[in-house]
C-alpha cells in the first residue's frame, strides 16, 4: 500500500504553487516598498534613507512571503490520516465507482474515469480532475481475481460510455 500511495504523492510542491509564490512575492515586495517609502518620506527622512529602508523592508517582506507560501503549499506525504490504517471498500456499478474509507465516501462517474489500467502491482483508475485511484495486488486473493476485477471495471466503463454516446 505504501508504494501505491507514494506513487500518487511523489512531488512535494506542485508547479502552480511555485508559479504563484514567484508572482505574489514580488508584488508584495513592491507594495511594501511603496508603503514604507511613502511613510518615510512623510516622516522627513532623506531620499537616501527612504530608498535604503524601503528596499530592505520590501526585500524581507518578499522573501518572507515566498517562504511562507512555499511552506503552505507543500503536499502532504502519503499515509496521512487513516489512509494506511482504515479499510477501503470499493463498489462499482453502471453509474460509476464508489470507494469508502473511514468516514469518507467518494463517487466518480464513469465519464470521469479516462482509463482503467492493469499494471504489475495494481489496478489504476485514471480519474479526471482528481487523484487517481489504485487497487494494489495485496487486495486480491490471486492474479486471476485481480485480472477479473480489471476486466469487470473495463466492461462497466465501456458500457457506460456506450450508453452515453447513444443518448447523445
Amino acid at each position: 500500500m505504501k508504494s501505491v500511495t507514494r506513487h500518487v504523492r511523489s512531488g512535494h510542491v506542485g508547479p502552480t504553487s511555485v508559479y504563484y509564490a514567484g508572482v505574489t512575492a514580488p508584488a508584495i515586495a513592491a507594495g511594501m516598498a511603496s508603503l514604507v517609502g511613502a511613510s518615510l518620506t512623510r516622516a522627513g527622512l532623506s531620499d537616501y534613507w527612504v530608498l535604503m529602508a524601503s528596499s530592505l523592508i520590501a526585500a524581507m517582506a518578499g522573501i518572507t512571503w515566498y517562504l511562507i507560501f512555499m511552506r503552505w503549499s507543500y503536499r502532504h506525504d502519503f499515509g496521512r490520516s487513516g489512509e494506511m490504517s482504515n479499510d477501503t471498500m470499493i463498489e462499482a456499478d453502471e453509474s460509476g465507482v464508489y470507494w469508502t474509507r473511514g468516514n469518507t465516501r467518494t463517487m466518480v462517474h464513469w465519464q470521469g474515469i479516462s482509463k482503467v489500467e492493469l499494471s504489475g502491482g495494481f489496478i489504476r483508475l485514471h480519474v479526471e480532475d482528481g487523484d487517481d485511484f489504485f487497487m494494489p495486488k495485496s487486495w486480491f486473493e490471486s492474479r486471476k481475481a485481480r485480472r477479473d476485477m480489471y476486466h469487470h471495471l473495463v466492461k462497466l466503463r465501456d458500457h457506460a460510455l456506450e450508453e452515453e454516446a447513444l443518448a447523445a
